[in-house]
């Protein structure tokens, strides 16, 4: 949710394109999940999930009238 305002249709699109790409793990998201040791791939995978949520709720904002 970096520099999104929290309207309920930000924060609900926000979570939900979070969940989707935590769950589907696109690239570099897998690759962290199985080549990091402990915790740390668990993290980075999150990391990684928000970032592409995060890009995409951008673009939903700016050009998809969200």
């Amino acid at each position: 949710m970096f520099l999104v305002f929290p309207t309920v249709p930000h924060l609900l699109a926000g979570f939900t394109l979070f969940r989707f790409f935590d769950i589907v793990k696109i690239f570099p998201a897998n690759f962290f999940q199985k080549h990091l040791p402990g915790g740390y791939g668990v993290v980075m995978d999150d990391v990684a999930a928000g970032i592409y949520a995060n890009v995409i709720l951008h673009i939903l904002i700016r050009y998809g009238n969200l």
